[in-house]
């Protein structure tokens, strides 16, 4: 089986300053889990990638010519059907593996239609948090919000009936396309998942005072201003707490402004972005998630994997992901008294938390490891091609 995966980045965006999170880090391990299985042939079509395959049937082509970001991007979306006709010329192609619905990987479709190669796509988030998530940032430029707004209009009426399999990481979404009419026969529903094996053997700092972290992007749709809102609260009763941010993005400059405002300089910690998740997590007790929107996140994944409570947003993911008080907690993510509740809480009920943990770790170990995840791809795959 030859299996072509599309994807615009497998590493950070350089150009952007961003650490490119969910969807890059997945191809990364679902490519790395891949290469156990002997039966399938890869090539994987990007604009950057900082994997190297340990196996020659994993290819990589890299198509990326401009420094400029539009430039780039328009290169990328005109030679890479181009790409994979002469690909698919040489060893032919089963099935097409697009990995986000962004609106320049449609054109790929193109190939569908010239060369009759099924496409399975990954819808990471429902259609209302995608518009909510590409649209509705003040921080886009007007124009790229309209223009995505238009693109997903358009994509949830004309373009997915063009797909031939849709990958879908929860519930939610499995339902949007139900609702679209999108056969329900032709949809695979599998979430992201995670190396639980980078976490082996790692050890928990005894602390007085307790750490907090964020892990992500710093954009608006993260809503990382009500977690700082939220925090500067707790402060008042634990004072000696910390709260450390991992990420980059434009929110930064807003955070330290934050910060330097409020003389808590001390308390909150901007650590950039951090490739090492063992100390990242090493240094974190609980992982907090405010984000508006979400898939199912990676950040959220690992934190389970590396017994680091999750205090999360009740967005559409994360309740796919968790379950309050049961596997983490939840709470509002318009209301910063609902998470200021939670950070209370946890503070509070050391042998409840305890519990959590442990049955978060069990979840993550059942149902999200990255080789099972990896498997049920595999076999939907040999089952329908």
């Amino acid at each position: 089986m030859h299996l072509c995966i599309i994807i615009g980045n497998t590493h950070a965006n350089k150009q952007l300053n961003l650490n490119v999170g969910g969807i890059s880090n997945q191809i990364l391990l679902l490519l790395q889990s891949f290469e156990k299985i002997k039966n399938i042939n890869i090539s994987l079509i990007t604009r950057y990638s900082e994997y190297t395959p340990t196996s020659n049937r994993i290819k990589i082509y890299r198509i990326h010519k401009f420094n400029n970001f539009l430039l780039d991007l328009l290169y990328f979306l005109l030679k890479s059907p181009i790409k994979i006709i002469k690909i698919h010329k040489r060893t032919p192609i089963n099935l097409i593996n697009i990995h986000n619905s962004t609106y320049f990987y449609s054109l790929i479709i193109l190939v569908r239609i010239v060369k009759k190669i099924p496409i399975l796509m990954k819808i990471p988030l429902d259609f209302t948090s995608f518009i909510n998530d590409t649209a509705m940032l003040k921080e886009n430029k007007l124009r790229t919000r309209i223009l995505n707004y238009t693109w997903y209009k358009f994509f949830k009426k004309f373009i997915i009936r063009k797909i031939n399999f849709i990958r879908v990481i929860n519930n939610t979404i499995f339902h949007d396309l139900i609702k679209l009419k999108y056969p329900k026969e032709r949809i695979l529903e599998i979430p992201n998942g995670i190396n639980i094996r980078i976490f082996d053997n790692l050890s928990k700092k005894n602390r007085e005072i307790s750490h907090f972290g964020y892990v992500g992007r710093l954009v608006q749709i993260k809503n990382i201003r009500i977690l700082l809102y939220a925090f500067k609260d707790y402060l008042s009763l634990y004072p000696l707490d910390k709260l450390y941010i991992y990420g980059k993005g434009p929110e930064s400059k807003w955070i330290s402004k934050f910060t330097e405002d409020h003389n808590l300089n001390q308390n909150i910690i901007l650590c950039g972005y951090k490739k090492d998740k063992r100390e990242i997590y090493s240094n974190i007790d609980v992982l907090i998630d405010p984000a508006l929107a979400q898939g199912i996140s990676n950040a959220n994944l690992e934190a389970m994997s590396s017994n680091t409570l999750v205090i999360a947003s009740d967005a559409i993911g994360n309740k796919d992901l968790i379950k309050n008080q049961i596997n983490g907690l939840l709470f509002n993510p318009f209301k910063k008294d609902k998470l200021l509740d939670q950070l209370v809480f946890y503070k509070n009920n050391p042998k409840i938390i305890k519990n959590l943990i442990e049955n978060a770790k069990n979840e993550i170990l059942n149902i999200y490891d990255i080789n099972v995840i990896t498997n049920k791809i595999y076999s939907f795959l040999k089952s329908n091609l």
